[in-house]
Order: C-alpha cells, then sequence, then structure tokens
C-alpha cells in the first residue's frame, strides 16, 4: 500500500522539498550522521570542570568551588605572626583571561587583596606563590575570601568564605643554640 502511494506522489511530479529532508534525515539517523540538539556557549566547550579556587601552601589544602555557598564555613590555619606571610594558591574551570583574586580581612591591619595568576585557553589559572609582605602580630586574624569568574556558567563569585588563619607567637629563641661539645661521644679536656 505504502509502494502504491509513493508510485502515485511520483507521477505527480515528485517528491516535496520537505519530504525529501525527511527522507534524507531517516536514512542518515540510522548511521549516526545526523546529531540534534542545543549548542553550547564557546566558553563552556573549553572547561573540563566546575569552576574553583584553591589554596595548597598549608595543610590540608582548602578548595572552593562554584557550587559551595559564598557564606560557608572556613578552613582554619595558624602561622607564627612574622613580617612576611606566604600563600600557594591557584584555579581551575574558570573563565579564560580572568585572575582569581583573594579579599583580605586583618582585625588588626583592615583590609587588603591579593591576585592569583590570569587563566589560560585552558580555564586554569596555574598555581603560584604570593608572598604578602605585611607585619603581623599574635592575635592577629585574617579572613580570606575567594572572588573569581567561573568558566562554564560565567557567573562572579564575590567575596566567598574560603580560609582564615590565626598568627600566634614565635617559639621562644634556643637559649643555648650551641650543644656543649661534651655532649657528644668525643673527649672533652
Amino acid at each position: 500500500m505504502e509502494l502504491a502511494h509513493q508510485a502515485r506522489r511520483r507521477a505527480r511530479g515528485g517528491w516535496s522539498p520537505l519530504g525529501r529532508l525527511a527522507v534524507a534525515a531517516a536514512l542518515l539517523i540510522p548511521l549516526g550522521a545526523v546529531a540534534v540538539g542545543t549548542a553550547l556557549p564557546a566558553q563552556a566547550a573549553g572547561c573540563q570542570t566546575i569552576g574553583h579556587v584553591y589554596q595548597t601552601g598549608m595543610y590540608p589544602i582548602s578548595v572552593r568551588t562554584e557550587e559551595q555557598p559564598v557564606t560557608g564555613g572556613t578552613d582554619d590555619y595558624q602561622l607564627f605572626a612574622s613580617d612576611v606571610t606566604s600563600f600557594k594558591v591557584g584555579g581551575n574551570g574558570l573563565r579564560s583571561g580572568t585572575a582569581p583574586t583573594w579579599t583580605v580581612d586583618s582585625n588588626v591591619s583592615g583590609s587588603f587583596v591579593f591576585t592569583g595568576r590570569v587563566t589560560g585557553s585552558n580555564c586554569v589559572a596555574n598555581e603560584t606563590f604570593v608572598n604578602l609582605a605585611r607585619h603581623t602580630v599574635p592575635g592577629e586574624v585574617w579572613t580570606v575570601r575567594a572572588n573569581y569568574v567561573t568558566g562554564n556558567s560565567g557567573r562572579f563569585i564575590q567575596n566567598q568564605a574560603h580560609y582564615r588563619v590565626f598568627f600566634i607567637s614565635p617559639p621562644d629563641p634556643d637559649p643555648n643554640p650551641y650543644p656543649n661539645p661534651c655532649s657528644y661521644a668525643e673527649a672533652c679536656f
């Protein structure tokens, strides 16, 4: 019956353009030659992971992702008060050409910002050491918040709670930095 219908159609002048397209699609779909779907934005096609930033200079490492709440808890660390503080920071799944930044709020010296590396076309802000020449005192607390633009969704994550640093007094210097030479197995005269 279907063959008779097709023969009548051909006799009347052939297939309509829509009919030809339907037949072509029906033949190509089983071969996997036709794909129907929604296109991803150009930026989303390049990022393999959700947006996240991290600090790896202190143990354990601290990671914050775009899926975590901005006001979530922090990871806490303890450092000796000194004149220079270093962090090793980076990010992944970030928009190309942007750099993650961290805002530091100190209970003693106010606020300041430090910046990570600029993100390459691979959505990665390579890890880098950030040396902050800021004098800290025992009892000082730094609350560090992350700021970054995600690569897949394009969201701007602002002031996301990341980690805190509690500064403590350095240990007292050794009163006898040179060991007693008679404490070894050598003869003392």
